[in-house]
């Protein structure tokens, strides 16, 4: 048994509690107003969070001005061996799990295998593999174009064979796609429900990238469980209404326009798709969380000057919004868990919770500069960093 005592800071219900988090086998116990006699005991300074969670990323991408071509340009194995790097950087910045939502030939599926058996030190990966797209639709170069609802099936049930423990629909067209509209419609509603169908079955979370109203909405009647950026045309009433009926959750990704557009060097049609989007997408974001829709924190890493970790950045602009500070926190942990499908394992303090930790040099619920300064790292109560 071990014990962390200290300053904890509880998602759920914004508390800040003083005390001891008993843990067993790397799991929560109970939390105590005192630790107990037995056990080892282990006191952390700071602000204890859950460790955080980033919902979107993409582990075969640098964050460079133009990921795509640096990535077709160099060999599978130097892509390999740069995701594992990244996945390192994460758990120093106190990311514990993360979502890859699309990698090069599915590599993120290894990745998550190789971290779970402990074969390379990182956060837990829960992976798409290939995302799925219509031919010619967006993210064609490097995934699987399928056309039809039987098509949709029986590539998500190859995704799930090969090992991927989430899956990712193109429900409309995207920026980093050339010839693309970003916003326009690419999969049907009954194409769309095909994959969430087989993603349902598994118990694994699905997502889908949509960007324009129509898109979204289709996405959301099809059971597709995230809804990723959200960033054309002013949503309207059956939107949010769609959101809450389906208890779907928004993972908004500011820190993609974001980079894109504070970045030299970014392909210009890159460029001019997110001018028109970047104001609506931030405005959209403050209204659907004003509806009541759950929003979990993912950063869309990987993407033109969006590195690997950037959740910190995510976090500050969903607070520079106007999200309190509460809800940025459960932003980075019990949504994002639901995200990854891992609800009540990660993202909480609550017993029966994976001891994942993160220390924070300040109280995030004061300030949302908190998230840049991660002193210590524990994943099922194992110190991480330092080492």
């Amino acid at each position: 048994m071990r014990t962390f005592v200290g300053t904890f800071v509880f998602p759920e219900t914004g508390e800040v509690n003083t005390g001891a988090l008993v843990v067993e086998e790397g799991r929560v116990v109970a939390f105590e107003k005192k630790a107990p006699a037995k056990g080892e005991r282990v006191a952390l300074s700071g602000f204890v969070v859950p460790g955080l969670i980033d919902a979107h990323v993409h582990l075969s991408f640098s964050g460079g001005p133009d990921p795509v071509a640096e990535m077709e340009a160099e060999p599978k194995e130097a892509t390999l061996l740069r995701a594992a790097g990244y996945l390192r950087a994460y758990l120093k910045a106190g990311v514990t799990a993360v979502r890859d939502l699309g990698s090069r030939d599915g590599m993120a599926v290894g990745l998550a295998y190789a971290v779970e058996k402990g074969l390379i030190p990182g956060p837990r990966v829960v992976a798409a593999g290939l995302v799925l797209t219509p031919t010619g639709g967006h993210g064609h170069r490097h995934g699987v174009e399928v056309d039809g609802p039987d098509a949709v099936r029986r590539a998500a049930r190859g995704e799930f064979k090969r090992g991927a423990r989430a899956l990712k629909l193109m429900a409309t067209g995207g920026v980093m796609t050339p010839g693309v509209e970003a916003g326009a419609p690419m999969f049907e509603e009954e194409e769309l429900r095909a994959g969430a169908r087989e993603a349902e079955k598994r118990g694994a979370p699905s997502a889908a990238h949509a960007q324009g109203l129509f898109g979204i909405k289709a996405a959301l009647r099809a059971g597709v469980k995230t809804i990723e950026h959200g960033a054309f045309d002013r949503w309207d009433e059956e939107a949010f209404r769609l959101f809450k009926q389906k208890s779907a959750l928004l993972v908004p990704t500011l820190a993609a326009p974001d980079g894109i557009l504070r970045g030299e060097g970014v392909p210009a049609f890159m460029v001019e798709k997110t001018k028109k989007i970047a104001e609506r997408h931030r405005e959209n974001t403050l209204e659907a969380w004003r509806a009541g829709v759950t929003i979990a924190a993912g950063t869309d890493a990987g993407t033109p000057h969006n590195p690997h970790p950037n959740l910190a950045r995510e976090l500050e602009l969903l607070a520079a919004l106007g999200v309190p500070l509460e809800d940025v926190l459960r932003a980075a942990t019990v949504h994002a868990a639901r995200a990854l499908g891992m609800e009540g394992a990660i993202g909480t303090l609550e017993p029966g919770a994976w001891a994942d930790l993160a220390v924070l040099g300040e109280n995030p619920l004061r300030t949302a500069r908190a998230y840049r300064r991660v002193e210590a790292v524990f994943k099922a109560g194992t110190p991480l960093h330092p080492a």
